[in-house]
């Protein structure tokens, strides 16, 4: 079994990733330091108690997530945070975590992944999202049905208000608000969340909606990266998946 350095991953991956360029908050990279050799790796989109046991029973020695522990400064560290730091500690484990450069990533990120997915071609970049566009109109049922494709079984949100898809905006996660920065660009709008006023700017908007929800909608980049770290490494690397239907 091949084996790396956590810090030459580190500063791979910084390499593809370039968090400099992204005003985040979180720390992207190393955010808690374990044993220095690391031989299998546990992705997923999630840092929480869950997925930490299940990265100790598949005897991993990194775990690589994209949600990991925010705030750019030292936390407070009580309650359930100092719980799972504390189980990270003691097992040995690395923590590392990219947040933003894989939702904007322009190869392996989410929104790239779900916008290749659905045979859009890129438009425009704006921040993490893209706008991408079909040449000919399709039907906002047959786009539906590009969508389950992808999403499976996880349950969409729709706002229906055009009949037709041509440009789509697509920014993963918590991003409804982002919806408002892109009127008169798009008729279609993805994201992984929904607030109270979405359904009714979307209709003033007369743009379609679609909540395919924040975890589902950012398992893409995650797994694109792991690929890329058994392609080169020789690593073992598992994505564990703990679903969150939100």
């Amino acid at each position: 079994m091949m084996s790396i350095n956590i810090f030459e991953l580190e500063n791979f991956l910084n390499s593809i990733l370039e968090p400099w360029n992204y005003d985040d908050f979180c720390h992207n990279g190393i955010q808690i330091e374990g044993k220095h050799v690391a031989k299998k790796i546990g992705c997923g989109v999630s840092f929480n108690d869950e997925f930490v046991s299940s990265a100790i029973n598949e005897n991993c020695d990194l775990i690589l997530v994209h949600h990991g522990i925010f705030g750019k400064d030292f936390f407070q560290l009580t309650g359930y945070m100092k719980r799972r730091v504390e189980k990270v500690i003691k097992s040995d484990i690395t923590l590392m975590a990219y947040h933003l450069p894989l939702d904007g990533h322009e190869k392996y990120g989410n929104n790239i992944s779900i916008l290749k997915s659905l045979n859009l071609k890129i438009k425009e970049k704006i921040y993490v999202g893209f706008i991408g566009e079909y040449e000919i109109p399709i039907k906002f049922e047959e786009f539906q049905k590009k969508l389950k494709e992808i999403f499976g079984t996880q349950p969409l949100q729709l706002y229906k208000n055009k009949e037709y898809v041509k440009t789509v905006g697509i920014c993963s996660g918590g991003a409804a608000s982002f919806m408002e920065k892109l009127e008169g660009k798009i008729d279609t709008f993805i994201t992984g969340e929904v607030k109270e006023q979405t359904r009714n700017i979307a209709s003033e908007m007369g743009i379609n909606f679609i909540n395919a929800g924040h975890y589902a909608t950012e398992i893409f980049g995650i797994k694109n990266i792991g690929k890329i770290l058994e392609n080169k490494y020789g690593l073992e690397v598992i994505f564990i998946d703990v679903y969150n239907e939100v």
